[in-house]
């Protein structure tokens, strides 16, 4: 399934649906581009995992001009919204990031894409090929949901992405999208996924939170 029809939204709306799905999402994308600024390298190979439309790869470019793109997607269409955005400044594999070899790199990003994996155990297998893909000093940088550690909290936070849809969408719609979404996408806590990150030898910060959203740095 293509992104555009997993959010239920037309291929061509995307990037205009995006940010009424998703709270504080420009903000969350902002945080994740600023946090590869820590990264010495001023000509960082970037690799982007389920890169979409390229909305992230091109933050990080306004962060690293100099910086050499790597898309990766299994959806050609999306694919080919990203090299129309970056005017062809990015290099597009159209895999499974799942299952390739993730290029050597001093980068490796991702936004919304890694909720698609299903497993804690299929998860950390793509972070140890993350670590070991980066160069020393290289940095992992992942902006998406990640769930509180408690019920109460992780309802207050899901009222709030009701809140968020329903200021766009009427309200039999936002709670649809919520109960598909949790049909198909797999959220792990923030404290499972520093873990898991951890164990795949990074050293991992929280740059950026609200709700029960967040950006994630990983650095090795």
């Amino acid at each position: 399934m293509g992104a555009a029809a997993h959010l239920g939204i037309k291929q061509g709306e995307y990037d205009r649906a995006i940010a009424t799905l998703i709270p504080h999402y420009s903000e969350l994308l902002d945080g994740a581009a600023a946090a590869v600024d820590a990264v010495a390298r001023l000509t960082p190979a970037v690799v982007d995992l389920g890169t979409g439309s390229g909305t992230l790869a091109q933050r990080i470019l306004k962060v690293r001009p100099k910086a050499r793109l790597i898309g990766i997607d299994a959806d050609a269409t999306m694919l080919a919204a990203a090299s129309k955005r970056l005017r062809g400044k990015i290099q597009t594999i159209e895999e499974n990031f799942e299952d390739i070899l993730i290029p050597r790199c001093d980068v490796v990003s991702a936004s919304f894409s890694l909720h698609h994996i299903p497993t804690g155990r299929r998860k950390a297998a793509v972070y140890k090929r993350c670590f070991a893909a980066l160069r020393p000093g290289g940095m992992f940088v992942s902006a998406d949901c990640y769930l509180a550690a408690n019920k109460p909290m992780q309802k207050r936070h899901r009222d709030a992405w009701l809140a968020h849809l329903k200021k766009h969408h009427s309200a039999r719609k936002a709670e649809t999208f919520l109960r598909t979404w949790a049909r198909e996408d797999v959220y792990f806590t923030l404290d499972r996924e520093v873990e898991l990150l951890k164990e795949a030898g990074f050293s991992v910060e929280v740059t950026f939170r609200r709700d029960s959203f967040a950006v994630i740095a990983g650095l090795r």
